[in-house]
């Protein structure tokens, strides 16, 4: 799972669950990737503009790999929608994938 925290410009709001919602372009462009699954968006703070995107993998190589390839329209996408004024600021909350151990910790930080 990639974990991130975005704010949005003001007024944007539907703009931005209309990108990153079901049906988007954030799943459109993720859904080009072996080993994606799916986009849970929450609203975090209405007042504060302020929502949580989380990108599910089947794994954290197959992400890897989805970065490895897509960097530079990655970037591009994000340079637009920082420019259009939807995103004012954004942060990578974490990267996580399930740990098959059996151990009870079933989330794992990717940063080891």
């Amino acid at each position: 799972m990639v974990d991130r925290r975005f704010w949005v410009g003001d007024g944007r709001q539907a703009d931005f669950e209309a990108v990153f919602g079901a049906g988007g372009i954030w799943e459109e462009f993720l859904r080009r990737a072996n080993g994606y699954i799916n986009t849970d968006v929450k609203s975090e703070s209405q007042v504060g503009r302020r929502y949580r995107v989380r990108d599910l993998w089947k794994s954290h190589q197959e992400y890897e790999l989805f970065r490895e390839q897509y960097a530079a329209k990655y970037e591009k996408l994000n340079q637009l929608l920082v420019a259009e004024g939807l995103i004012e600021r954004q942060q990578l909350v974490g990267e996580y994938y399930v740990d098959d151990s059996g151990d009870g910790d079933d989330l794992v930080s990717a940063e080891g």
